[in-house]
């Protein structure tokens, strides 16, 4: 199943005009035009990271950020952020609420909403001005070891040297943050990185195969990123 998620990306993107959400009434549909900027989803199946070999723990909306980019002249790290945000959003959303799915009209606001926050310069992946920060891999380091073996390294000060950063290929950042509360790592101070900020889309967006991350776009320059375990994931395109 190695490219069977970038296959499918990839051929729902060609086919944008097909219908993958849920239905809602024609009588109550109004368009907004918010919805251009949304890729077709991913079913259930390609739902998953081949990296990480695991399935992602929500459905995502990806953006179209070559029309982002040309409607509102955003950045690779805004419309990283603009995704990232209005996908966080709408998950405390659904988990708050019996709905599962949006009206037209509350998408619309929802996308409005955290467009103009991103626009303001408001960001979920905030880091202190620090020289070298370690990007813990969840998914790899687990592959090999277990959470307890994480805790036992946190509790001998691994962590402590280096601004640490929690990378997961399929959390998103309220499930990452569940997982860290059910293994007692708290107390690392993990800056949390999660599966909301990969997309599709090169920072000059271009459209490619497979989902992705130009790492090093989201600090300053001159930090030195390492990675733990020792080989960063294949998600991430470093320069």
């Amino acid at each position: 199943m190695k490219y069977l998620s970038f296959l499918a990306l990839l051929t729902l993107i060609s086919c944008g005009s097909g219908e993958t959400r849920q239905n809602i009434d024609d009588n109550a549909y109004r368009t907004s035009g918010v919805e251009q900027f949304f890729l077709p989803e991913l079913p259930n199946w390609a739902n998953a990271s081949s990296a990480g070999k695991c399935f992602k723990s929500s459905s995502l909306h990806y953006l179209d950020f070559a029309k982002l980019s040309a409607s509102y002249k955003l950045d690779y790290v805004q419309m990283l952020e603009l995704q990232a945000q209005f996908n966080q959003k709408l998950e405390d959303y659904f988990r708050s609420s019996a709905q599962r799915f949006l009206k037209p009209v509350e998408e619309a606001s929802f996308f409005s909403n955290t467009l103009e926050q991103v626009r303001g310069g408001i960001k979920q992946f905030k880091i202190p001005q620090v020289n070298e920060v370690e990007i813990v891999w969840l998914e790899g380091y687990l592959a090999k070891n277990d959470a307890a073996d994480l805790r036992k390294l946190a509790a001998k000060g691994r962590f402590d040297s280096k601004l640490p950063v929690l990378y997961s290929s399929c959390h998103t950042k309220q499930s990452l943050t569940q997982w860290i509360s059910e293994n007692d790592l708290d107390q690392v101070g993990f800056y949390l990185l999660s599966s909301e900020y990969l997309s599709p889309y090169s920072s000059e967006s271009k459209l490619d195969a497979g989902l992705k991350l130009e790492i090093t776009k989201l600090f300053n320059s001159g930090v030195k990123l390492v990675y733990f375990p020792e080989q960063p994931p294949i998600e991430f395109v470093l320069p």
